[in-house]
């Protein structure tokens, strides 16, 4: 909406990771550091834990980049939803090799131990970085630390980074996971930005988005953004839009506190109008402000119609209260709010996917089916119907469902649908492979032989509610997308 009016080649503060607008804050720099360090010296064990929205899935992906490929084998896991034996499949996959057909976990951890000897002889060292870890089970942590003893006599043979929220800190530190806790040699802490740094960023951010000096938040206006952000990267992103948006309603280059407050308010859901003054003896001046202030939003643009209605906050109101509060149960309760009031709103799809995404947090898996299949049905082709699918297997694979989780999934279109979707729809797909080439074996030795295929294509027709590729309704993939490429910062 206001790239043109700047002259802005692109958003200067989408909440989706991409390189380009990597900002290298001291306590980036120096987590970094120490992880390439611990690499280098095959230290094993590391540890990397932050508030929400503070960098640490774009500290995965550059880490990643950073790696010389002729040295370093990589794999990055996103979901942490698995049992052990589906980890090491997925390990396996992101390796590159095709795990065993109906192996059990002793003969895929002998195939993974196998294939770190043969990198080693190569002269090629192998990192795995396991995302949002703070959501691990027991068991899953259990394998992991079974994958810290593969070892020669003088080196480990596989580099491990757990990547989290600070509960994946206390579940470490916790008496059941002291063998794990021993074995981490490196911990890094990604924290908030200082009100220096938050000046840095945001101005970074707009010269890469081509600003060349045209844009300029004030020194009051960035002290605003701080304090309403507590210097959470995610947060500033948010509030740095909501400001040029309301600075390009006033057609001003310069961003003031009056601009970033009105930002604030709106993403919090309170109203503009009552932030402003009033002698509370008269009400007929306060009704005054408030009618002043609802002629010049609509005189200015359509475009800057999220402030939130006197009758209760609306569905930009509640989508944005959502996504800045911390409190999941307080975020699940803005967005059922949005999907029950606003059916026709268009954050309904982002909504319905984070409500369930918050469901399956808590551990209610029949919620986050029921929100899932209302997301597919809302879209029945496209990229929002690639996630609803995928994760409705994610969540049956959770609770131990794998031969449902498996009715529903098919090959995604890498060139069509969104990264994220891919990335896990491709760790699905390889596991439910795994399963129809173990019951196809199982056929055979009982005198009924079968192709893995057929098997497949029979569980498949048994439940017809697939994925089907249709480009003109999906997101192209960014161009920067990668097999280890993940979605938004802040998840829908």
């Amino acid at each position: 909406m206001y790239q043109e009016f700047y002259g802005l080649t692109e958003k200067p503060f989408s909440l989706t990771p991409n390189p380009q607008f990597l900002f290298y804050s001291r306590q980036y720099r120096e987590a970094e550091d120490q992880l390439l360090y611990g690499i280098n010296n095959r230290e094993g064990f590391m540890l990397v834990t932050g508030q929400p929205g503070t960098g640490k899935t774009t500290l995965c992906r550059d880490l990643i980049e950073k790696l010389d490929r002729t040295k370093y084998q990589s794999a990055l896991i996103f979901n942490p939803f698995l049992n052990g034996e589906e980890m090491l499949s997925a390990l396996l996959t992101e390796f590159g090799v095709t795990p065993p057909a109906g192996a059990n976990r002793k003969e895929l951890l002998d195939r993974l131990n196998a294939f770190l000897l043969e990198q080693l002889a190569l002269g090629r060292s192998c990192v795995a970085i396991f995302d949002e870890a703070q959501h691990l089970s027991t068991e899953f942590l259990e394998q992991i630390r079974v994958l810290s003893n593969l070892e020669t006599h003088q080196e480990k043979l596989i580099q491990i980074i757990l990547v989290g929220q600070p509960e994946l800190l206390e579940n470490i530190l916790s008496p059941r996971m002291a063998q794990l806790d021993q074995r981490v040699s490196i911990r890094c802490t990604l924290s908030d930005l200082d009100e220096l740094e938050t000046d840095r960023y945001i101005h970074h951010r707009l010269n890469v988005a081509g600003s060349k000096g045209q844009i300029r938040f004030n020194k009051r206006a960035v002290a605003e953004i701080f304090r309403a952000s507590r210097g959470v990267p995610r947060r500033v992103n948010l509030i740095s839009d909501r400001s040029l948006l309301a600075a390009f309603a006033e057609q001003s280059r310069d961003v003031q506190p009056a601009h970033v407050r009105k930002a604030v308010q709106s993403l919090r859901g309170e109203d503009a109008a009552d932030a402003v003054p009033t002698n509370r003896r008269s009400s007929a001046w306060r009704w005054a402000a408030i009618a002043a202030s609802v002629v010049l939003v609509a005189s200015v643009t359509a475009a800057v119609a999220f402030w939130p209605q006197r009758s209760g906050p609306g569905d930009e109101a509640l989508y944005w209260s959502a996504t800045m509060n911390s409190a999941p149960a307080a975020a699940e309760h803005d967005l059922l709010d949005l999907v029950r009031r606003y059916p026709a709103s268009r954050r309904l799809d982002e909504a319905l996917l984070r409500l369930a995404q918050l469901q399956m947090g808590r551990g209610d898996r029949p919620a986050a089916l029921a929100t899932l299949a209302q997301l597919a049905s809302h879209q029945p082709t496209g990229p929002w119907h690639d996630r609803a699918i995928v994760w409705s297997g994610l969540v049956r694979l959770d609770g131990a469902d794998t031969a449902t989780a498996c009715q529903n999934v098919q090959p995604l279109d890498t060139g069509s649908s969104d990264p994220l979707a891919t990335q896990q729809g491709a760790e699905l797909l390889a596991l439910c492979s795994a399963r129809a080439r173990a019951d196809s074996a199982s056929a055979a030795q009982a005198g009924a032989p079968r192709t893995a295929d057929s098997t497949a294509q029979s569980a498949d027709s048994a439940h017809r509610a697939v994925v089907k590729p249709d480009s003109a309704h999906r997101t192209p993939a960014r161009a920067d997308s990668s097999s280890h490429a993940t979605g938004a910062g802040g998840r829908a």
